[in-house]
């Protein structure tokens, strides 16, 4: 019998205690088969249990970590959960009570009832704001049929008060004249000052990016005040550094009205004395100029604590500058909005009785002298003859505008014809030919923003222009889109209108 093949403690068992005889004995060898067959099973189920505890032990232990981490998620996710609630308004019908970390049904019912809260919230936020743009639509509605309604006769009494002027009158009419224009001048600056207040409220004045002679610009400023000025026995002094770039790129339009503002304000309130406009160049790259503006002036000043409210809206420093001196009240909140919108401020140094400096910092980038030079070549261009025998559409309902206008365009040898409203205009237009209209936007019958469109459906070559006493930025967005070429506002600048007849009339 092989003894190689037992299980290794039989072997040795069998060695130790049996002799050769009694392994030669063939019952006795099936039995030894027996003993080692179980020797050898136990050995296997042996190995075969300790790899299974093994395995259970390692899956045990992986199990374990898995219920820890999950403990630990749940635990931070009541938490979380918790600071949601917390961190939620509670209204003062939800009744306050402590917040059971182990009462997961209790804490999401109360999340419930928080999210409820914060949806009819947000309804009645919405409900507001609807409200509230509503309200918004109205007011410039409302500003829109005023400031046509006030332009309308305001235009006719600025025209026909320039074409007197330009008369030859006595010496007592030119004087009333004379006042008469102050105060449809002054009219019209509080109309432009609501307009441009209510632009800037609601974000709706984007800066051009143009380039402009800043140093012609302040310079016609300075003129422009100039004569009132010196009724007042004022002088105004403008001291220019000669390192500032004669042409830069911005918006020439909205940085003139920030200048005239406070140039305008300096000579309101300055008697006797002095105003003093600065321009000087603090910094300067191969690209950009940083340029200082100050305006000084010996008037009356503003004490202290009246320095921080005259630029809140509607305010000025005392109660009797209104009546004294006229205004809104909007031409430094202007002039501040119009700044933010160049990335600079406004800042005041004034002393009661002494006067006032407002100044601010400009960041502008350099431009060329070409394209100032091309368009300064253009305007010489122009003459009294620059818009003869120009045949004209004038379209327009109000009687004492078709006066004023037609006097203007008959003094620029302009051949005219009239419509009364856009019917009588879309009439004349399929049975004659003209080299430019003239539209009015709001009139009877029908409106100038229609007559243009069905003008537009056949013609797209004649030059339509808008002169309208709408002056809001949705009125002239509306024109136009319905294709009008430009937008002149009444009162009308008579240069103005005369340069955008001779641009379009290709004169």
């Amino acid at each position: 019998m092989n003894n190689t093949t037992f299980h290794r403690l039989l072997g040795k068992q069998i060695k130790k205690h049996l002799t050769d005889e009694c392994l030669e004995n063939e019952n006795f060898q099936n039995f030894i088969k027996a003993v080692n067959e179980s020797y050898l099973s136990f050995d296997r189920d042996k190995e075969l249990f300790e790899h299974s505890s093994q395995l259970n032990e390692r899956d045990y232990a992986e199990i374990n970590n898995k219920l820890k981490d999950e403990i630990k998620q749940r635990r931070l996710s009541v938490e979380k959960l918790i600071e949601a609630i917390y961190s939620l308004e509670v209204s003062e019908e939800t009744e306050e009570k402590p917040l059971n970390p182990d009462d997961m049904l209790g804490l999401m019912d109360f999340l419930k009832v928080q999210i409820d809260n914060r949806k009819q919230l947000e309804t009645d936020l919405r409900k507001s704001k609807e409200l509230a743009e509503a309200a918004t639509q109205a007011k410039s509605e409302f500003l829109s049929m005023m400031s046509h309604e006030i332009r309308t006769p305001l235009n006719a009494i600025v025209g026909l008060t320039y074409l007197m002027q330009q008369e030859e009158v006595s010496e007592s009419l030119a004087e009333n004249l004379k006042i008469l224009q102050f105060s449809t001048n002054n009219l019209h600056v509080l109309i432009n000052d609501i307009l441009d207040f209510s632009k800037i409220e609601a974000g709706k004045v984007e800066l051009e990016r143009v380039p402009f002679d800043i140093k012609q610009l302040v310079s016609n400023i300075k003129k422009a005040n100039q004569i009132k000025a010196e009724e007042k026995g004022n002088k105004v002094r403008l001291m220019i550094d000669d390192d500032v770039p004669n042409v830069l790129l911005g918006d020439a339009l909205r940085l003139g009205q920030i200048i005239t503002n406070l140039i305008s304000n300096a000579v309101k309130f300055t008697k006797d004395g002095s105003i003093t406009i600065e321009l000087s160049q603090r910094h300067r790259t191969a690209t950009h100029v940083t340029i200082d503006v100050s305006v000084t002036d010996t008037g009356i000043g503003i004490p202290l604590e009246k320095q921080a409210m005259i630029f809140d809206k509607f305010t000025q420093a005392n109660s009797e500058t209104t009546r004294q001196f006229g205004g809104t009240g909007l031409g430094l909140v202007i002039t501040r909005s119009l700044l933010q919108l160049h990335n600079s401020d406004i800042h005041l140094e004034s002393e009661e009785g002494k006067g006032s400096t407002f100044y601010f910092t400009l960041d502008l980038e350099i431009g060329t002298e070409l394209r100032t030079k091309v368009n300064e070549a253009h305007t010489e261009l122009l003459n009294e003859n620059t818009l003869k025998g120009v045949k004209v559409l004038l379209v327009e309902d109000y009687p004492m505008n078709i006066k004023v206008a037609t006097k203007f365009l008959e003094r620029w040898q302009i051949v005219i014809d009239v419509a009364e409203n856009g019917q009588i205009a879309l009439d004349k237009y399929e049975k004659g030919k003209y080299d430019l209209i003239l539209m009015d936007i709001q009139m009877p019958v029908l409106d100038g923003y229609s007559a243009t469109a069905r003008i537009r459906e056949t013609d797209t070559d004649t030059p339509i222009i808008a002169l309208t006493a709408s002056a809001t930025l949705n009125n002239q967005d509306r024109a136009f889109l319905v294709g009008m070429n430009d937008y002149v506002t009444k009162p009308f600048n008579p240069n103005e209108l005369f340069q955008k007849i001779a641009k379009y009339s290709y004169r």
